[in-house]
């Protein structure tokens, strides 16, 4: 077997930096999307089906900033198993 690139070996340092990026970004998007529709308007209302509505967004920003940061982590991490199991078999050389 040949030895893996560098920049394979680097990969999953890539997607944990990604992981806190996009999950990061996707929590703030909804996070903000949510406060502009429904944070302008809670001063007119005052109806508890509208404050649901509001803290299911808000739940919801959180749970696609959480998921997304958890996928890609466990990408990562299944990468460095992958390479870790190359790593293994790969034996002594030839």
């Amino acid at each position: 077997m040949t030895e893996l690139p560098d920049y394979l070996r680097r990969l999953p340092y890539l997607f944990y930096a990604l992981a806190l990026i996009l999950g990061g970004w996707r929590f703030l998007n909804e996070w903000v999307m949510i406060e502009s529709a429904y944070g302008a308007l809670n001063a007119g209302f005052g109806d508890d089906s509208f404050d649901l509505a509001h803290s299911a967004g808000r739940s919801a920003a959180i749970y696609w900033g959480v998921s997304d940061l958890v996928y890609l982590s466990a990408s990562a991490a299944m990468l460095q198993v992958l390479i870790a199991i190359f790593d293994k078999m790969k034996g002594p050389g030839q």
